[in-house]
């Protein structure tokens, strides 16, 4: 279960790398030094330290030089009094107060020390948002080592595997990984080129960014089962393996077997295949067959979902599909997934949703229609004749929403 967020602040709060780049550049060229940015760009998401092993490795200058410390101090206060803090990531106080409202613990975990870091809260106005503020100087060692995001764990009371980390840089990354936890990375252009491999999704603005988005990420990186929506009577949740039997059971009903494309395999075969469906589909394609559960008895009644095909060896399309248990049907499940599912879909960018139904079953012709769906001449040279295509234009429930 996700209960704490830590977030790095420089590059990730703030948009700060331009500026600290700056003052060190500022800083050694009173001394006649000239840093490179490919050098400087290695220490970013790390502490002062490691900063002064790269500047004796390439510039000679000693690890334990404390009166050029103390000279990029006066530089950065000089600069910070001339044009104020770095400013805020473009909505990061949004999304501060999402995670808070939600009732998320959150931290800060930076390499900056520990008076800059509530300088920069406070002069912005988000301290109230963190339970706890840790700097890179309280750890033995710096990112890309894990020590910082342990301890923040250890302040707020919970278990690595708890938190989720909010990054900007290669070492932050890499960092989290080692804390073994799951790490969302913010591409921030200013923070050079960051090998951002390592986490678990990477986001270019925090303006969409919420609760269901983080507990995506989260469940995703520990391969449990997210929850996609819930409507008055479903929860609309991924797969687990320990469905599949219950799924293949409802598979192998009369009524079910020309309408699902699930029942010509084994359980075995489902089984072993699960884990690269999970994948593939819930984690790459953020699409997938999801399971329907009843809220008052938590009773797995079907499946429904969206999944990417490829119609004629040529068409890409977005396949939405459905199957209830044949003791459930005529009660308006179908309807009622089926409708949250498509506004699912349009939030996740699909332009259009497509359907196969056979001629002669009228009760899923029947909700294409009352869902929206338009029958359209195509045809897939694998079906029989007597099977329809039917296509739904998502920009409609934008027009429902307005």
């Amino acid at each position: 279960m996700l209960k704490g967020i830590i977030f790095d602040m420089d590059g990730v709060l703030i948009n700060s790398e331009p500026f600290h780049f700056k003052v060190w550049e500022e800083t050694l060229r009173r001394r006649g030094i000239y840093i490179e940015y490919e050098i400087y760009k290695a220490c970013i998401g790390s502490t002062i330290g490691f900063l002064m092993d790269l500047l004796h490795k390439h510039y000679g200058i000693s690890r334990n030089d404390e009166e050029l410390i103390s000279e990029m101090k006066i530089v950065k206060a000089e600069m910070i009094k001339k044009q104020g803090y770095p400013p805020l990531i473009p909505h990061i106080k949004e999304l501060l107060y999402r995670l808070f409202e939600a009732g998320y613990d959150m931290a800060i975990a930076s390499s900056s020390p520990m008076e800059y870091i509530e300088n920069v809260t406070e002069y912005w106005g988000i301290r109230k948002y963190f339970k706890y503020l840790v700097s890179g100087e309280c750890v033995e060692n710096p990112k890309p080592a894990p020590d910082i995001f342990l301890k923040t764990a250890r302040l707020m009371g919970i278990s690595p595997k708890e938190c989720l980390v909010v990054e900007d840089s290669q070492n932050g990354c890499k960092a989290a990984k080692k804390a073994n936890m799951t790490c969302m990375a913010f591409y921030n252009q200013d923070s050079g080129k960051q090998d951002l491999s390592l986490a678990s999704v990477v986001v270019e603005g925090f303006e969409e960014i919420d609760k269901n988005f983080l507990e995506k990420i989260y469940s995703h990186n520990h391969h449990i089962p997210a929850l996609v929506c819930e409507t008055s009577r479903l929860v609309i949740r991924e797969m687990k393996k320990e469905d599949i039997p219950r799924l293949m059971e409802i598979y192998a009903q009369e009524t079910s077997k020309e309408a699902c494309d699930g029942g010509g395999k084994s359980l075995t075969e489902e089984l072993e295949n699960f884990e690269s469906y999970r994948t593939y589909m819930y984690e790459m394609c953020d699409m997938g067959y999801w399971c329907l559960v009843k809220k008052d008895t938590a009773e797995l009644i079907g499946r429904a979902g969206i999944e990417p095909k490829f119609w004629n060896h040529n068409m890409s399309v977005v396949e939405l599909g459905y199957i209830i248990d044949e003791n459930f049907r005529k009660q308006g499940f179908a309807y009622e997934a089926c409708k949250a599912i498509l506004k699912v879909a349009y939030e996740r960018g699909a332009v259009s949703l497509y359907c196969r139904i056979k001629k002669g079953n009228i009760p899923s012709l029947n909700l294409a229609k009352k869902l929206g769906f338009e029958k359209i001449d195509y045809h897939l040279q694998e079906d029989s004749q007597d099977m329809e295509v039917w296509r739904y234009t998502c920009a409609e429930i934008e027009n429902q929403l307005q």
